[in-house]
């Protein structure tokens, strides 16, 4: 119960304590984790790079390799008795025969990783090949050839080949097939193809070996083919039915996405978790074949020694922070001196009994707080009741001299005076002032009654301060969203309208800047009867309506009024409304947003009465046109929330109107013009389709595909800008350009070939564009591609 009761008595003591250990005990473990953090790092960096070397030599290898047998494949395609029995239409003859024993003899025989040589002859549908019989039939290559998409020339294909058994129970071999040819028949179908099968057993010797190398690592080494299934490397251990591979081949796909391997990052590792145990992977892309060399290592070997890094730093986290709950004790107790001294000069209010505090309150500030609302509360009270009886008097007076001034004699009229301001005097001009509160609702529902009336008291004292700079003035707070100011003015009438705007003026810029509320200001003309005090008050208040039209912060007087006022007839508005309202169903929304704000130009113009009495016409008339477009449209236009509203009326000035109506009537719009920009969508990627499927066409043109599609040129060029980021003609270029680098890059064409390919003519143009694009002549670009 002894140690309840110091708790409760020192509850900031005791948070203070806490929140200097919290705070030290979180940076001793950031600190801490930072550094295993950083080592974990290093060492995972390290097993990294040891992994890239292996992979990067692999990945030599087969790229070593990948170039020879497509160099051997292209050379192959070259000869011209092999082309002989390509496009052979006749019966063979002992030279065609010949001419697969000569593949068999110097290929087949050189090459002892080559497995077999496939001439294709598209005539006769059929394979002649230097494996098993002369005329072969290749199921499985033929379902790789008709797949879709179709093949890429000597790209390695990875697939089964039967090399053994029966039809019944064949035996397959995994094995790579380079296919070369140009050309395809209607069909899709190669027209003559040579195709080199290569067996799988250097690649099979190579991960042996790398698998086998450290036996202590237990790494274990996969192949991924252009189509993410395993290359069985492995005659007698199939990967794919290995649960721990196809583990590692999920998390791959999971963790590492193609288009950042493809697009500059082909190597890099992640962690995964197989059969409850971490493993790192490393991976690394290889452009030339499309494939993925894997690489897995588990944790608990490459992490051996960390976890005794991780207890000694355990261990020096603990020391220090034990020392440092010491040294946080005296600290505490220094700075909870003075909350100590400030709680016992304040008890005798009776917050504090038997050394506790009262329920409801926390801790010791929370108890200060609790007596500094108290005292003042008791101290608004007593300025309350102090000043009540005089602001409602001076309410009183004002109110009564505004309402009926023309029936006061002269002693009354100065009895009046003396009780608001004994500086008032009738032998000086008056002016009447409204200042009316920006933003009243939000006013009201933001701030607390406090607030409120310390904002109004700030509003109604600096807005006197200001004006008392050049005349006399009497504020009084009305009590609602107004204030009144009676002043005595000098004699010149322009001069003083002049210096009591640009006081308001200065008055509005100070609270604004300070308090954060605005409110517009409204003044009278100079009144030199007192009689007249009455009527000058009410077409004042009235003034200060054509807020409304000048906007919030406004100085309104009746100068200003008259010079806006005046110059256009309702009638022409009324006239111009109707032709807004013809323009909406049109659908053009930039016209219809131009009527619009044409029409509030001149409804600004109005009177107040007028400007009300035609807004809403305006928006009865929107209405009911979209009701009216609703009863012919097969998608009918839902009528915007903001038309419905009664808060659109309450809007305080005419700008905020029509920001709302401008709103409504986009909303009105949007739904078509989001249909012609899809349309717009349609046509630019028909003009793309048609461009890339007919590039060698030497006719192809803006001209000829605006005929084609039936479709205005300038149209088509405008929708090509905006979609495609350039010209027709600009796209075609690129497009024919793009190809010709394709066949400079994989073939032996010359470059008048290549010309004729992609559909350029005149040679001295195709340079010109090649060089404008690639910064080098097509020769120069072979040059370079040779060496």
């Amino acid at each position: 119960m002894k140690l309840w009761r110091i708790v409760q008595e020192k509850k900031y003591l005791l948070r203070i304590f806490l929140w200097i250990n919290c705070i030290i005990l979180l940076i001793l473990l950031s600190f801490s984790s930072l550094i295993y953090v950083n080592v974990e790092k290093n060492v995972f960096q390290s097993e990294y790079e040891g992994s890239q070397k292996v992979l990067s030599q692999m990945k030599y290898n087969i790229d070593y390799l990948d170039t020879m047998i497509r160099k051997l494949t292209f050379s192959t395609y070259g000869s011209n008795d092999v082309k002989a029995l390509m496009y052979l239409n006749d019966e063979e003859t002992y030279d065609h025969m010949n001419t697969i024993n000569k593949l068999n003899a110097t290929i087949v025989a050189n090459y002892p990783f080559i497995q077999s040589v496939y001439v294709y002859n598209n005539h006769k549908k059929m394979y002649y090949s230097t494996f098993g019989d002369l005329y072969h039939k290749d199921v499985e290559l033929d379902k790789v050839l008709s797949a879709s998409p179709p093949i890429t020339p000597l790209k390695a294909i990875v697939r089964k080949m039967q090399t053994g058994g029966s039809s019944e129970s064949p035996i397959y071999e995994t094995v790579l097939s380079y296919v070369m040819f140009e050309n395809v028949d209607e069909q899709g179908i190669m027209d003559g193809a040579i195709i080199l099968n290569v067996k799988l057993d250097w690649l099979v010797d190579n991960i042996r070996t790398i698998n086998q190398f450290d036996s202590r690592t237990q790494s274990d080494l996969y192949i991924l083919d252009d189509n993410h299934k395993f290359m069985e490397t492995d005659p007698n251990r199939s990967i794919a039915e290995n649960p721990s591979a196809a583990t590692i081949k999920q998390a791959f796909e999971t963790s590492v996405s193609q288009e950042r391997v493809h697009a500059g990052e082909p190597a890099g590792f992640f962690s995964s978790k197989v059969n409850g145990e971490n493993f790192i992977v490393s991976y690394i892309y290889l452009e030339n074949t499309g494939w993925t060399l894997l690489e897995a290592k588990p944790y608990k070997e490459v992490y051996a020694n960390l976890k005794q890094l991780m207890d000694t730093i355990l261990i020096i986290t603990a020391a220090v922070f034990v020392g440092a709950l010491l040294l946080t004790l005296s600290a505490s107790q220094g700075i909870y001196r003075p909350v100590k001294r400030l709680m016992e000069q304040t008890s005798w209010s009776g917050a504090v009994k038997d050394g506790s505090l009262e329920p409801g309150l926390k801790d010791e500030f929370s108890y200060l707080t609790e007596v500094y609302r108290k005292s003042r509360e008791q101290l608004y009270e007593y300025h309350l009741e102090k000043n009540n009886n005089t602001s409602i008097m001076k309410i009183y007076f004002l109110k009564k001299l505004i309402s009926d001034s023309y029936s006061m004699n002269v002693s009354e009229f100065e009895d009046v005076l003396r009780l608001l301001n004994v500086s008032l005097s009738q032998d000086q001009p008056f002016m009447i002032c409204v200042l009316r509160i920006d933003e009243y609702k939000r006013f009201l529902s933001h701030k607390s009654l406090a607030e409120r009336e310390l904002l109004r008291f700030a509003i109604a004292n600096i807005t006197t301060d200001a004006l008392s700079q050049t005349c006399v003035a009497q504020t009084v707070d009305m009590k609602d969203d107004s204030f009144t100011i009676l002043l005595n003015t000098a004699d010149s009438q322009a001069e003083s309208v002049e210096f009591v705007k640009q006081a308001l003026v200065e008055a509005q810029s100070y609270i604004q800047k300070h308090y954060h509320v605005s409110f517009s200001a409204t003044v009278s003309s100079p009144i030199t009867e007192y009689t007249a005090i009455a009527a000058a008050y009410n077409s004042t208040l009235a003034n200060s309506s054509y807020r409304y039209v000048f906007g919030t912060r406004s100085v309104i007087t009746q100068a200003l009024i008259d010079d806006n006022t005046g110059s256009v007839d309702i009638e022409h508005v009324w006239v111009m409304v109707n032709k807004l309202i013809e323009v909406v169903p049109k659908g053009n929304a930039a016209k219809t947003e131009e009527k619009l704000r044409d029409v509030f130009q001149q409804i600004r113009k109005l009177d107040y009465g007028s400007i009300m009495l035609v807004s809403m016409q305006v928006v009865h008339q929107l209405k009911k046109t979209i009701f009216e477009m609703n009863r012919t449209s097969k998608e009918p236009i839902a009528i915007p929330a903001r038309l419905m509203s009664r808060e659109l009326y309450e809007e305080e000035t005419i700008e905020q109107f029509e920001q709302l109506l401008l709103e409504a009537v986009r909303s009105i719009h949007s739904e078509g013009e989001e249909k012609a920009i899809q349309g717009n969508q349609v046509v630019a990627d028909t003009v793309k389709e048609i461009i890339d499927s007919n590039y060698f066409d030497s006719s192809l043109s803006a001209a000829s595909i605006s005929e084609m599609m039936r479709l205005p040129a300038y149209k088509l060029s405008k929708i090509s800008k905006i979609h495609l980021g350039m010209s027709i003609p600009e796209y075609i270029n690129q497009v024919k350009l793009h190809k010709a680098v394709e066949w400079m890059e994989n073939s032996k064409l010359s470059i008048q070939e290549i010309m004729q390919r992609v559909g350029v003519e005149n040679e001295s143009y195709f340079y010109k564009l090649f060089k404008a694009k690639f910064g080098m002549t097509p020769r120069e670009y072979m040059a370079k591609r040779t060496r």
